[in-house]
């Protein structure tokens, strides 16, 4: 999706891209939502956003977003950091080097994807084995055994009843609260 004014400059560029073979869309002025079936958005970076109605441009979606900047000036340069951008297009845009930034852009945005679904995991599993901790402690203090032989008991029974480990320990910790 191209989001930017309607002008001379934004008809060449539509028409460039079209021409290397991507399904294009445009808007102005910008949109509140963006489409579900849209991969990229390359808009144009201006001041007078409204920050609510354009919630897009900063969250962390999986599109790849390019802005389009008249100047470097620290505020634009700021902008494009707080909104998470993936590449860069300066105007007036010169048509080489869009295919680069293109493919570039939506590499980062997959990578980033990916890392936020990685850390998610490796988020699931921390909390996953805190309950487990406080699980052994429990039944390492009520049966008076070690930790060791706690764990290697919840492990055993995990693995009887076909249920995961971190469902055992939920299970104690709730019924330890009773």
């Amino acid at each position: 999706m191209l989001i930017h004014p309607h002008d001379g400059e934004k008809d060449g560029f539509l028409a460039h891209l079209k021409r290397i073979g991507c399904q294009v869309e445009s808007a102005w002025p910008p949109p509140q939502t963006l489409p579900d079936h849209i991969d990229v958005v390359l808009f144009l970076v201006q001041k007078s956003y409204d920050k609510e109605a354009c919630s897009w441009m900063s969250s962390e979606s999986t599109i790849a977003k390019i802005a389009i900047i008249d100047f470097e000036t620290p505020e634009i340069l700021n902008a494009l950091e707080r909104q998470n951008i993936h590449g860069v297009l300066s105007k007036p845009i010169r048509l080489f080097g869009v295919l680069a930034v293109l493919t570039t852009a939506i590499g980062v945005a997959s990578h980033e994807a990916r890392l936020r679904q990685r850390i998610e995991s490796l988020d699931e599993t921390l909390k996953a084995r805190r309950k487990v901790e406080r699980a052994v402690a429990i039944l390492a203090e009520s049966r008076n055994i070690s930790e060791e032989e706690a764990y290697k008991r919840i492990r055993r029974k995990a693995q009887d009843s076909r249920q995961s480990i971190a469902q055992l320990a939920d299970a104690i910790i709730d019924s330890d609260g009773l």
